[in-house]
């Protein structure tokens, strides 16, 4: 998890990693590479972690 002001670099810096990752075969060449702002969900803890961890949707 990267963490800082906008404009830092937030999102290139992940994206080197994963390139990095990727030439030193840490992970696979087809792996994908996902950018994810938890900014957007701030004020909705709930809607965040079923978007990182899911959700099962259950109807009683």
């Amino acid at each position: 998890m990267l963490c800082g002001p906008t404009g830092v670099g937030k999102s290139y810096t992940a994206e080197l990693i994963y390139k990095c990752c990727v030439e030193n075969e840490v992970l696979p060449p087809h792996a994908p590479f996902i950018s994810f702002n938890c900014a957007q969900y701030a004020n909705n803890p709930e809607l965040l972690s079923s978007n990182l961890f899911g959700y099962i949707f259950t109807c009683f």
